[in-house]
């Protein structure tokens, strides 16, 4: 969980709704008595960019880049919605180059139905490197795939006589647009993800401590699936369990809960050719659809959990939970904090997940108010956080590292601190997660039971030096250790920024960095990088 907290007004910076608002003076903004309020700013830039190897060899790259974007926020009383959305293509000039066209963006948003009765809906798109410098930065040196992800569905909490009621339905949809090349060291031959729709159904009924009893009690239960087109694959979860809190003191509660659960993995055959091998076409195995569905994960069980619950003013909040689960010992928790402008989140995870449903997830999660992006310094595109001063942010560089269509256990630990006051903005973060992967038994591509790691961590810091002029910096790290025979990759970089508002409708910007990344029989890649643009807000 990394956090990027630039509010200067050049494309590359974090061109969430705030930043918006304070650099876009034209954008349409209204608010009335009623507390609604509309942002609307559209833009249009250009941008030169200068790509300048430093080790690696190549030729220096030089490209423009036209984009035409929005930046929203809507909030009234029943509806809360944000989107940053953008459109590049990218010129390239010479034969080094390729045309490109990047489409980037995040909108988030609920509409509130009827008391307690929510609909809630978002989506995704960016990309991410897949050509064997997983986790690396997507800047135009590199081969990358274009992501996409959305959810949608209702939600239900209100209390009804004694009893908290809850219940929740959410569609989810993730493709990754696959665009590399298939012959790097230790490529992934056919595991490459295509696209999945996945469900979750959720719902709870519960009596707070001291109405009924001293123990506070909920039931909860829940069914979640996921179709992926690879090799229809196919995952689900039902689980049911009950959960106790007990008060022992005015900010403390101890905690615990058991259940049964009931997961399947399962999958077809990839289709074999005349030689016995699999078929693939663009990256990806070929399924068989006449092949009978092979079960690969079946895991029927009870689950339990003890813990404690901290909570000393309504700011902050700890929960810390041990138990067993999925077969095996299971540690989770979390810490928040909420300032006045500033937020602090830890949190310890262990789970089954897969690529589609962790993306969407973290779509899910995101803010619907005050939303900031971080966007790619010399491209545009979104690669790392979207960030919200008061709660909410959420990152996806973990979730785009290492792109893989098996389902895996999946631990960790993510951090993310942010602050913003007066002229200054601070942002940092940071995490460390464990894939575990699920695979048959007999599947020669990959080991049952390999795993994947990933280190990450980020800074940036910016600064308005006046009404008209910013300045801003930023360094990132990534180190992927990969199994199956793929390369480990370490990605680390700094930009800095300076962003000159020319008119009320004209910003121009300058930026300059350094990036480097480093992977086992992948040649290494130090690249300088250099931008200048304009930005007409509309």
């Amino acid at each position: 969980m990394t956090v990027r907290l630039l509010a200067g007004c050049g494309r590359w910076v974090a061109w969430g709704v705030a930043a918006a608002m304070a650099c876009a003076a034209p954008a349409f903004a209204r608010s009335d008595g009623n507390g609604q309020r509309t942002d609307v700013a559209p833009y249009l830039a250009i941008d030169q960019v200068v790509l300048a190897p430093l080790k690696g060899g190549g030729d220096v790259v030089t490209y423009t880049a036209i984009t035409a974007g929005v930046t929203a926020q809507f909030q009234s009383r029943r509806v809360e919605a944000v989107a940053d959305v953008q459109y590049s293509h990218l010129f390239g000039w010479g034969g080094d180059f390729a045309d490109q066209d990047i489409i980037s963006g995040i909108v988030s948003g609920r509409i509130n139905l009827a008391r307690g009765l929510a609909f809630d809906a978002g989506a995704l798109g960016t990309r991410a490197r897949t050509d064997g410098y997983s986790g690396a930065s997507s800047f135009g040196g590199g081969y990358s795939s274009q992501v996409y992800a959305a959810y949608a569905g209702p939600s239900y909490a209100d209390r009804l006589g004694i009893f908290d009621v809850t219940a929740a339905y959410r569609l989810g949809y993730a493709r990754v647009e696959e665009n590399s090349g298939y012959d790097f060291p230790g490529a992934q031959d056919g595991r490459s993800f295509d696209d999945s729709w996945s469900h979750m159904l959720t719902g709870s009924v519960g009596v707070a401590p001291g109405v009924v009893l001293p123990v506070g009690l909920v039931a909860s239960g829940g069914y979640s699936r996921e179709d992926a087109s690879q090799l229809d694959q196919r995952f689900e979860d039902e689980w049911g369990r009950l959960d106790a809190m007990l008060p022992v003191s005015p900010t403390l509660a101890v905690v615990a809960g058991v259940g049964y659960e009931n997961i399947r993995i399962s999958q077809r055959s990839p289709l074999l050719d005349n030689n016995g091998a699999p078929v693939i076409s663009h990256g990806r195995l070929v399924t068989d659809k006449s092949s009978p569905r092979a079960l690969l994960y079946d895991f029927d069980g009870m689950m339990w959990d003890v813990g404690v619950l901290w909570r000393p003013s309504h700011r902050t909040s700890l929960e810390a939970r041990v138990g067993r689960r999925y077969g095996s010992m299971t540690y989770q928790g979390s810490f928040t904090w909420q300032g006045r402008d500033s937020s602090f989140a830890v949190v310890v995870f262990d789970g089954i997940d897969s690529f589609g449903r962790m993306i969407t997830s973290d779509v899910a999660g995101l803010a619907r108010t005050n939303l900031d992006v971080m966007r790619n310094p010399f491209t545009g595109d979104l690669t790392g956080c979207a960030y919200s001063p008061t709660g909410g942010g959420q990152c996806f560089n973990d979730a785009l590292a290492g792109i893989t269509d098996a389902n895996f256990r999946y631990r960790g630990v993510a951090m993310q601190y942010a602050k913003q006051r007066g002229l200054w903005t601070f942002g940092i973060g940071g995490g460390y997660s464990q894939r575990k992967f699920i695979t048959p038994s007999g599947d020669t591509l990959t080991i049952r039971g390999s795993k994947d790691e990933n280190w990450y961590a980020d800074t940036s810091v910016n600064y308005a030096l006046s009404g008209r002029d910013s300045i801003g910096a930023g360094a990132y790290l990534n180190y992927f250790n990969a199994s199956g025979g793929r390369p480990d990759v370490l990605n680390a970089g700094v930009f800095t920024g300076y962003y000159r508002t020319v008119s009320r409708r004209l910003t121009a910007s300058a930026a300059l960095g350094v990036d480097g990344a480093k992977g086992d029989d992948l040649d290494t890649v130090i690249t300088a990088m250099g931008q200048l643009g304009l930005r007409y807000s509309f």
